[in-house]
């Protein structure tokens, strides 16, 4: 045996835990090996001190807390497991809806002809002048402000419900506090 022993190797040698002819094969190491003769004492010593530690008998109603709080943790599980179909539902039905506010922002922009006063803003080299900042106000008179904004609000509604979705799908790690 060329290598160090590894941590749980000693572990397992101080605790007695291996075969006769895995222990004879460390014993056998350990003769050799000075460093891991020192790994090995300090951790007997670690082992003897630990042991001669008077331990502390945990509080009686410790099962008790333990067993409501996971309880408490099953019964959160169960509800957010019941809220996912909802949840998908409503996910479902508002991306229909921005998808149809959106339709419906492109109906207005085209009806408003925004694009076309854009485009006569945008083609002034003379961004301060007269004609220009006429046009910069047609455009936002064009604007559809209203179907903007509805539009905005279903995206983040989508954007929400879609977080909550997720949220709700993941399994989660118990964290107790």
């Amino acid at each position: 045996m060329d290598e160090h022993l590894t941590t749980p190797e000693i572990e397992q040698y101080g605790e007695k835990e291996l075969g006769d002819a895995r222990r004879a094969e460390l014993d056998q190491h350990l003769a050799a090996c000075p460093t891991c003769r020192a790994r090995v004492a300090r951790a007997n010593r670690m082992n003897a001190t630990l042991r001669a530690r008077p331990r502390a008998q945990p509080p009686r109603e410790l099962a008790a807390r333990i067993g409501a709080v996971v309880e408490t943790r099953v019964a959160q599980e169960q509800a957010r497991r019941t809220r996912v179909p909802f949840i998908a539902a409503a996910t479902f039905f508002a991306t229909l809806l921005a998808v149809w506010f959106c339709l419906e922002l492109d109906v207005a922009f085209r009806e408003n002809r925004v694009f076309d006063f854009w485009a006569l803003f945008t083609s002034y080299s003379d961004w301060f002048s007269t004609d220009s900042l006429d046009a910069l106000f047609a455009l936002l008179e064009a604007l559809p402000l209203s179907e903007i904004i509805l539009t905005l609000c279903a995206l983040m509604t989508v954007g929400v419900l879609a977080q909550q979705l997720i949220e709700s799908l993941r399994p989660r790690v118990w964290q107790f506090k």
